[in-house]
């Protein structure tokens, strides 16, 4: 923690930063395994996965196949195809955690803000997926008044030693496709879903009035203050649409899952301090 007075005097001005960071490696689990399935979302396409060797938590999933080349791989109807097995996407545990709170204070007036922050870390969002499924999410307006092409490859068969051969394909999706493009794509193209967790967010504020000390002097306290509270106030900068990046619904050993969550409440209230 850092603490620096940069103004002092009828004026003062406090900071505190508070700053974690996180460096982890998953070094042995049970004898003979390497890797252990700890939660999946609802969308049953992803694990967040303890694997030896990786960082805790890692958010592995199905991704789109791709050629050898790295061209992505359609079938002939222009339809994503997926890997077989799950691959890794991301990890959901922050990298740098952290908290700024200013402090300025004049006579018996007293203003607090708290900025609170998270940098790296990726969330699986299962609410863009379903979004993009149902064709409420924005990518999906692309090409959807016609127009919309895919470019890649498409396996046409099999060499003499069972390995695929791929042909270049580009196809333009009509109305039913295109439909059965996004909701493919929700189920076979997982990396299209992950997004940086990174958030800074105006935390609180309180603004306080100390009565002045003739006023208490024929009552028991020996000072009465009034203040006013505002907590989670805004998001301030994010990398992901439609929804709060600080959401989870499961618990800290299985972080960057997101379904359908509900963004931080903000609260307004007053408070009164008395002190005897």
């Amino acid at each position: 923690m850092i603490n620096v007075t940069p103004v002092q005097g009828p004026v003062t001005w406090d900071i505190s930063l508070n700053l974690a960071k996180n460096k982890n490696k998953v070094i042995r689990l049970s004898e003979g395994v390497n890797e252990i399935n700890v939660e999946e979302p609802r969308t049953r396409t992803v694990y967040i996965k303890h694997i030896v060797g990786y960082p805790f938590g890692m958010i592995t999933g199905y991704k789109q196949l791709k050629d050898p080349s790295g061209n992505l791989v359609y079938d002939a109807n222009g339809q994503p195809m997926r890997t077989s097995v799950y691959e890794i996407l991301g990890n959901g545990v922050a990298d740098l955690t952290g908290g700024l709170n200013n402090s300025i204070s004049w006579k018996r007036i007293r203003l607090d803000a708290l900025i609170d922050f998270k940098f790296g870390g990726d969330i699986y969002s299962g609410t863009n997926v379903r979004l993009t499924q149902w064709g409420l999410h924005k990518q999906t307006l692309d090409g959807r008044e016609g127009g919309f092409i895919v470019k890649g490859v498409t396996q046409t068969g099999t060499d003499a030693n069972g390995a695929p051969i791929y042909e270049p394909i580009e196809k333009e999706l009509n109305n039913e496709y295109f439909r059965s493009y996004w909701s493919n794509l929700g189920e076979r193209a997982q990396e299209n879903f992950i997004y940086d967790g990174s958030f800074i967010k105006l935390r609180q504020i309180s603004v306080e009035y100390s009565l002045p000390a003739k006023i208490l002097t024929k009552t028991p306290f020996t000072n009465l203050a009034v203040s006013f509270v505002g907590r989670n106030i805004a998001c301030l900068y994010k990398n992901i649409d439609n929804v709060d990046p600080e959401y989870g619904y499961t618990d800290s050993a299985a972080q960057g899952l997101d379904y359908f969550g509900l963004p931080t409440t903000r609260t307004y209230g007053f408070n009164l301090r008395v002190t005897f």
